[in-house]
């Protein structure tokens, strides 16, 4: 476990909207071992604080507020057992019920990196069949 420190609130809101952004999951796929999240993902991801805009700022500062909050709301707490260590509880996150929150994020970042409408649209679905599972079905027969 390695910690990552911000100079402030706002810095450290920013990139957790980024570090959570399907954009770092596909970063995150093509250059890590795809199990573990490891420092050099974090630190060599092309993402530079100063370089983006103060309307940027503000809307991922905004949308990782509300995203933190809907991880928290949607999140379920499942009970397991370990010889070891006995009965544990533990807090289980789901992002895909995220996914809409994230989009906007990513709609954020497209825009700070100069994304075409087709770059973000691979972004955003990029493995959606297998990252989204039975919610991905049962969106789809509504149509």
């Amino acid at each position: 476990m390695k910690e990552i420190y911000f100079n402030n609130d706002e810095e450290r809101l920013i990139a957790n909207s980024t570090y959570l952004s399907s954009l770092f999951f596909w970063y995150y796929i093509g250059y890590s071992d795809c199990r573990n999240l490891n420092k050099r993902e974090v630190s060599t991801f092309p993402f530079s604080l100063p370089s983006v805009n103060n309307h940027l700022k503000n809307r991922l500062k905004e949308l990782a507020k509300k995203l933190l909050l809907d991880l928290q709301e949607n999140s379920l707490f499942q009970d397991a057992y370990y010889k070891k260590y006995g009965q544990l509880k533990m807090q289980v996150f789901q992002p895909r019920l995220s996914k809409p929150i994230i989009d906007e994020i990513d709609t954020v970042l497209a825009e700070h990196y100069g994304f075409t409408a087709e770059e973000l649209d691979f972004i955003i679905n990029y493995d959606i069949k297998y990252r989204m599972g039975k919610e991905l079905e049962n969106s789809e027969d509504d149509e």
